[in-house]
């Protein structure tokens, strides 16, 4: 049988899509997702920090599947803004931001016991001509950019995504294109 994947997404419409293009790569490769942790050989739980409450939720989850024996990916600002968060997640895989292409990687690494922690934001966007499996057909998230250029002291999206940085006009119609021809009527712009 095909191995199955639990995915928890957090946060923002950015995360909503990040997690979307993993499970398009996930998918691509072979896997099946799930949506009870208990029939998943693998959680992968996409986090949101803006605020202490969504990243406590999101450690509780992750300490939640450890408990019942999963082997567990968190990705998504909690790992990125906080690398401190990865020594006390005992087991852990942590995948950064920016390095949300490498998903299959680290998931394969994770069920063969070894716990990989890609944390170093890369200088570039990830694609936008990624797979994707969009969770409602009929809309397509599209991020425009990555990144912060405020210092809320309530934030912590910069820490997570860095400065500001922003996709081109050409890969953003693109991907609004692509959607369009596969069905999506609608976009959203995160």
């Amino acid at each position: 049988g095909r191995q199955q994947v639990y995915v928890k997404t957090m946060g923002c419409a950015h995360n909503s899509s990040d997690s979307e293009f993993m499970v398009g790569l996930l998918e691509e490769y072979g896997y099946v997702m799930t949506d009870k942790m208990e029939d998943a050989d693998v959680c992968l739980v996409n986090s949101c920090t803006v605020k202490n409450p969504s990243q406590d939720s999101a450690t509780n989850l992750v300490k939640s599947a450890r408990a019942k024996g999963k082997p567990v990916v968190l990705s998504g600002c909690v790992p990125s803004a906080d690398h401190s968060v990865a020594e006390g997640l005992d087991g852990v895989s942590m995948l950064e931001v920016t390095q949300i292409d490498r998903i299959v990687e680290v998931v394969e690494q994770a069920l063969q016991g070894h716990t990989v922690h890609l944390l170093n934001k890369r200088r570039t966007l990830p694609s936008l001509d990624l797979p994707k499996v969009r969770r409602n057909r009929c809309v397509e998230i599209i991020p425009i950019s990555g990144g912060c250029l405020g210092n809320c002291s309530y934030c912590k999206t910069k820490h997570a995504r860095g400065k500001l940085s922003s996709y081109t006009e050409d890969a953003i119609i693109g991907r609004a294109l692509q959607a369009a021809s596969e069905g999506a009527s609608e976009v959203w712009l995160a």
